[in-house]
């Protein structure tokens, strides 16, 4: 009888297959991971820009006095304490919500805004702006801006989707409280 002392190489084929199938399984399961990983962090990144945005608005309207308001931007007036006040203009430009030219939602290009104003003592029912511009200049007139209790900011906005990484068009609306002008 003869001792085997070592595999053949077809032995050594079949498992060499064996461990190469393995491995793309597992270098398979790795990239997976690792991407649904980064489509999570890019949400929760996007998720974390749009809370951020939606709390400096917040801020502004509540504690600014409005200066002007447009179709696509608004400007306030900042009261800080004891050190002297600061202009501060949201507007969209170049695709970005912009708050002082800052970007605000960065992973977000915005493709249209609206601005849509409400008014205490005003027909709801009535388009808001037939109601406070009346010389038709796009800007809410000036003997109306006491009454400006909200501005609804629509947002058409086009981000990458997650994993995929083709873009998606959304619908943002931000609701911003004011406290009115000074």
């Amino acid at each position: 009888m003869r001792s085997r002392r070592g595999v053949t190489l077809i032995e050594l084929l079949v498992a060499m297959a064996l461990a190469g199938l393995v491995a793309v399984f597992v270098v398979g399961w790795i990239l997976h991971a690792a991407r649904m990983s980064h489509a999570s962090q890019a949400r929760d990144d996007r998720d974390q820009d749009l809370a951020i945005a939606r709390k400096a608005l917040l801020e502004d309207g509540t504690r600014g006095h409005v200066l002007e308001v447009s179709t696509e931007s608004w400007t306030l007036e900042r009261l800080r304490g004891n050190a002297p006040s600061d202009t501060v203009l949201w507007s969209v430009d170049g695709g970005f919500l912009r708050r002082n030219g800052a970007p605000e939602l960065p992973s977000d290009t915005i493709l249209e805004s609206r601005i849509v104003p409400a008014f205490a003592g005003e027909d709801p029912d009535a388009d808001a702006w037939s109601q406070c511009d009346l010389d038709l200049d796009g800007k809410v007139d000036d003997q109306f801006l006491s009454r400006l209790t909200s501005l609804e900011w629509t947002l058409h906005v086009r981000h990458r989707s997650f994993p995929t990484g083709t873009p998606v068009d959304d619908t943002i609306r931000l609701a911003i409280p004011l406290q009115g002008p000074g």
